[in-house]
């Protein structure tokens, strides 16, 4: 038996070089802290606790979305570091990460305060409390339709798997089989986190709008609560999501499903060659990377493996072939 290998110096871009998020980012992060200002400033003035009281919760809303901005900015900026010697894709989901655990604090610090108020009913400010819910659900409606016009993506509560990554068809990649130009965004965890916030917001807001008017007309206090309950159970569950899908590529996770499948099958597994050791990981930004041994009874060049890849989303596979000379 010998053992075939061949090296490469291979780049370690994989493509996150792309401002258009990070622009549409910086946008809504501005937006949300000129809302924060003035609901601040405006509770403040008029003694207004519900405005007040939204002003401050924007904050985190104000961080989550900073932190995403930041992330794209830093992906993109270390984009050609080669000390990140899988590409700068995981800072995304590290911000995703940290994102989603601002989100679920946020849903638990509601579901906490609906509580009480079901034990414990308190007077409702009709009027403040319908224009913040009003404002918010505005800013925030706006702030999702500024984001999804330039990103395609997943809705907020779906989880992704590698199976969506099977069908995309082929990518545009060089010989290495790296991505390059628009790549995974429909997988972009970063992404995901902010568009969430701003979804999660919109639907507290839209919630409180329906709850406080019911209990204005007749008198109902004990919906806000309720509808709150509901509220941020959605959003923890979508928290609880967010924190698997970005920590299974934090933490290396293997690939399963189709993805690994196909994989298989474009490198010739049963084809005359056997695939003894597979693994196959996500690097973040919606690719994937890859290490395989490849046991064959003729000799097989690895960089022709290599390109048996390039309809799916791996990027810098490393491949070792061994040739079998056993009769």
């Amino acid at each position: 038996m010998t053992l075939c290998l061949r090296h490469d110096h291979l780049d370690h871009s994989f493509g996150e070089r792309s401002a258009a998020p990070e622009r549409s980012m910086v946008v809504v992060t501005a937006i949300s802290l000129v809302v924060m200002v003035v609901e601040v400033v405006a509770g403040w003035m008029t003694g207004s606790t519900a405005l007040l009281a939204d002003g401050i919760h924007m904050g985190t809303h104000v961080a989550a979305l900073g932190l995403a901005a930041a992330a794209y900015y830093l992906m993109r900026r270390h984009a050609e570091d080669r000390r990140l010697s899988l590409g700068s894709g995981k800072i995304g989901e590290l911000s995703a990460f940290a994102s989603a655990l601002l989100l679920g604090a946020s849903g638990a610090w509601i579901m906490v305060e609906a509580c009480e108020r079901l034990l414990e009913p308190h007077a409702i400010a009709y009027s403040d409390a319908l224009v913040v819910a009003t404002l918010g659900f505005i800013v925030n409606l706006g702030c999702a339709l500024i984001l999804g016009s330039g990103h395609h993506h997943h809705g907020p509560g779906e989880d992704h798997s590698p199976d969506d990554h099977c069908t995309s068809g082929t990518h545009d990649r060089d010989g290495h089989g790296h991505a390059k130009g628009h790549h995974g965004h429909h997988h972009d965890s970063n992404f995901k986190a902010a568009f969430i916030h701003v979804v999660a917001d919109a639907l507290t807001s839209l919630a409180a709008i329906t709850a406080i008017a019911a209990a204005w007309a007749f008198g109902w206090n004990w919906l806000d609560p309720l509808v709150a309950l509901a509220a941020s159970g959605v959003i923890v569950s979508w928290s609880w999501n967010l924190l698997k899908s970005s920590g299974s590529v934090l933490l290396d996770l293997e690939a399963a499903g189709a993805l690994r499948t196909h994989a298989l099958e474009a490198i010739g597994e049963g084809a005359g060659l056997h695939v003894t050791d597979l693994h196959l990981w996500s690097v973040g930004s919606g690719l994937f990377t890859m290490t395989a041994q490849v046991v064959a009874h003729e000799e097989l060049d690895p960089q022709d493996l290599r390109g048996r890849l390039r309809s799916l989303p791996i990027v810098h596979p490393v491949i070792e072939v061994r040739q079998c000379r056993c009769s």
